[in-house]
């Protein structure tokens, strides 16, 4: 590695980093804000918000990684453009091709880092942020085991083998007690499934215990009496983002084999497949906006309309997702149309300054 890669690498990584600093902290402050709204909801103090939302910078970083390579990019070859530093690399000899495969190995060591964090770090803290949360709001009324969840309502327990979405539970148990704490009453369902504001159960079995005897009903179909609350669904609830990519291909395949819905998964599975080529289609986007854009244009116009960039890409990812979801077509295709829109564009911009 020459003298002249290294220093372009350098300012390429530290130009990234502190435009990950920046936003971390924005997305730090955003986050307290947004939280502060359920601030006294059972256990859910202050130190538990921060903690949270601690837990949760990971993932945020991680989806807004594809931006700030991009305003990395462009603070660190900006700020060589507007010393003329990389005016004296093009009169040596050096070709804008050169500089931007430099660029461009800067940009994977990067890109296996924050892959690193996204898979084996953001998951995880995402989930524990997401459980002590719920765990904190519920006063410990429901308890995540790997044997699945317990849930604790008035004198019922209850045990739930699997939460698929807010509407959907599958082997549940539940225990009845009267104030004596004296076992009434065992059910066990099948799945638990929320139709017209009521949990409605299927292959019910229930079974009444009294001094002497016990007696067993069967039900096809039943009206579940009992409420669970969002929050307490929530603590057991399995979301895209709390899953590593392993965990997302057997979960995604998991629903299909059941006919559950799966695109939320899938949807997930595909955008962080192409998390890598995104960001490298963002740093090629990065050249243009210092070699074509005029010597007049300021590097603090160039990062605005970087951070326009970014946003437009984030919106239209969303949108192209959730627009997959309601119209259930292919999530691949909502996940790699707004890398290839930009990816073009790209290229017939780079085209000008080549």
């Amino acid at each position: 590695m020459s003298i002249i890669h290294r220093y372009i690498a350098k300012h390429v990584i530290a130009s990234t980093l502190m435009v990950s600093m920046v936003v971390t902290a924005l997305c730090f402050i955003i986050g307290m804000l947004r939280e502060l709204r359920a601030l006294g909801e059972g256990d859910y103090g202050f130190l538990q918000i921060v903690v949270h939302e601690i837990l949760i910078l990971p993932h945020e970083v991680y989806q807004f990684f594809p931006m700030l390579v991009l305003l990395g990019g462009v603070v660190g070859l900006g700020g060589l453009s507007q010393s003329h530093e990389l005016m004296v690399m093009r009169a040596s000899g050096i070709s804008i091709q050169r500089i931007v495969l430099f660029v461009l190995n800067a940009a994977l060591l990067l890109i296996i880092a924050a892959t690193l964090m996204g898979e084996l770090v953001a998951p995880r803290a995402n989930f524990f942020a997401e459980k002590y949360k719920t765990l904190a709001q519920t006063l410990g009324q429901a308890v995540v085991t790997k044997s699945g969840v317990w849930i604790h309502e008035g004198n019922n327990f209850i045990h739930i083998d699997n939460m698929i979405g807010r509407r959907y539970l599958e082997g549940v148990t539940r225990y009845e007690f009267d104030d004596a704490h004296r076992l009434l009453a065992s059910y066990y369902a099948d799945t638990l499934e929320f139709e017209h504001g009521q949990w409605t159960s299927y292959n019910l079995v229930k079974t009444t215990i009294n001094h002497d005897k016990t007696r067993i009903e069967k039900s096809s179909v039943a009206p579940w009496n009992l409420k669970l609350t969002p929050n307490l669904i929530n603590v057991g609830l399995v979301e895209a983002t709390a899953l590593p990519l392993k965990k997302l291909v057997e979960y995604s395949r998991y629903l299909k084999q059941n006919r559950l819905q799966a695109s939320v998964f899938q949807l997930e599975l595909w955008q962080r497949v192409f998390q890598p080529l995104t960001t490298l289609v963002m740093v090629l986007l990065a050249i243009p906006f210092v070699f074509a854009a005029p010597r007049s244009v300021s590097i603090g116009r160039r990062i605005i309309f970087a951070i326009i960039i970014g946003f437009v890409f984030y919106i239209l990812n969303a949108f192209f997702g959730q627009f997959s979801i309601v119209f259930q077509f292919h999530p691949i295709i909502a996940a790699l149309l707004p890398t290839l829109f930009f990816a073009l564009g790209g290229y017939l911009w780079m085209l000008k300054a080549v």
